[in-house]
């Protein structure tokens, strides 16, 4: 009886697998897939969902901090990539390397939705325009608890340096934004190659170490200020606003010395495979609709005039997002700086987080 039962189930299990083997894959499992190289939670989850819902494409993300992570993954082969969204020096450097593909413009009419500033903006990574459609742009200031820390204090990047808040700093987890700082606190040009000016700014983060809480970026950072574990940030102007939302004793400030203007920016790898449809996904980011999921989404700054012309003006007046225009007079734009000097700054970064 029993043997008679094992060999029936036997037969039952055979003839069921040959049946599932016969029945088609479901959409979704064998949808087209485009893989993606962004910076972490950058893109409404809702939007990869929209955009398979419309097009049958499965977007495929793959994340990194920061943007020296990226270059050393992307560039190592051990993935492949349809689209990557990096910054503004990272891009012109892979611009420069010639890692990507030139974009088909008549195939994201949606590109007139970005804004003439920020075209021009995107000029001083992509001369040409050729390669690149933005994505967020912004400001590096100073996120602070007005109650534990004085207003005129953080009007200058001495703050950062001055000792007085010792044990409850984030700097940021970069080395260029973080140098940045140091390099504004002592009057020097943010795309100095000056080894003899970068070796003074990498003496001061030295120096400050000892006051610095935690080396962290983005939501990391803000949280800290959230949480009331940390008094001052060095933060990207996004992050701040999203900050207010979960703590009202917080505002945000650009010092006095100045600050970066950075653009965030997608582009298409020259070895894809898949270069239509990563021109129909930036084609749908660009769509007044998607930009408008994002920005609110992410809260920084949009490239896309058919959004901001849609936005009410309370959220147009906050400088935390969109900055007052006497920002631009006093602000830089980080640049590639050749590989010589990357590389320096690569040793004197890893000498700065070992000290």
């Amino acid at each position: 009886m029993k043997k008679n039962l094992k060999y029936t189930l036997l037969t039952v299990f055979v003839l069921l697998a040959v049946l599932v083997s016969a029945i088609p894959l479901s959409s979704c499992s064998s949808a087209e897939k485009l893989y993606l190289f962004n910076y972490g939670d950058y893109i409404d989850p809702d939007v990869y969902e929209l955009f398979e819902e419309e097009y049958g494409i499965r977007v495929v993300v793959d994340e990194y901090a920061a943007p020296e992570d990226m270059y050393a993954k992307f560039t190592s082969g051990t993935a492949s990539y349809d689209l990557i969204c990096s910054s503004d020096y990272m891009i012109e450097k892979l611009i420069a390397g010639g890692y990507l593909s030139e974009i088909d413009y008549e195939n994201i009419p949606n590109f007139s939705n970005i804004d003439e500033n920020q075209k021009n903006a995107q000029k001083s990574f992509d001369a040409e325009l050729k390669y690149t459609v933005p994505h967020f742009w912004g400001t590096v200031g100073l996120l602070y608890n007005t109650e534990t820390v004085d207003a005129e204090d953080v009007k200058s990047w001495d703050v950062l340096f001055s000792g007085e808040y010792s044990g409850r700093i984030i700097m940021p987890n970069s080395e260029r934004d973080a140098m940045f700082t140091a390099l504004k606190k002592l009057g020097y040009d943010a795309n100095t190659k000056e080894k003899s000016e970068l070796d003074a700014a990498a003496a001061l983060l030295k120096e400050q170490k000892k006051d610095v809480q935690a080396y962290l970026l983005d939501e990391a950072a803000r949280v800290k200020l959230e949480s009331g574990n940390a008094d001052i940030a060095v933060i990207y102007n996004g992050e701040a606003y999203l900050a207010f939302e979960n703590n009202d004793k917080l505002d945000f400030v650009i010092p006095d010395e100045g600050t970066c203007i950075w653009q965030d920016a997608f582009a298409v790898p020259k070895d894809t495979k898949n270069k239509a449809n990563a021109e129909l996904f930036l084609n749908f980011l660009c769509r007044e609709d998607i930009a408008k999921m994002n920005f609110e989404y992410i809260y920084y700054s949009t490239p896309n005039k058919a959004v901001t012309a849609s936005l009410d003006a309370e959220i147009l007046a906050e400088t935390a997002i969109f900055p007052d225009v006497a920002v631009y007079h006093d602000a830089e734009v980080f640049k590639y700086l050749g590989k010589e000097i990357e590389e320096y700054y690569a040793e004197l970064w890893k000498a700065i987080k070992s000290s």
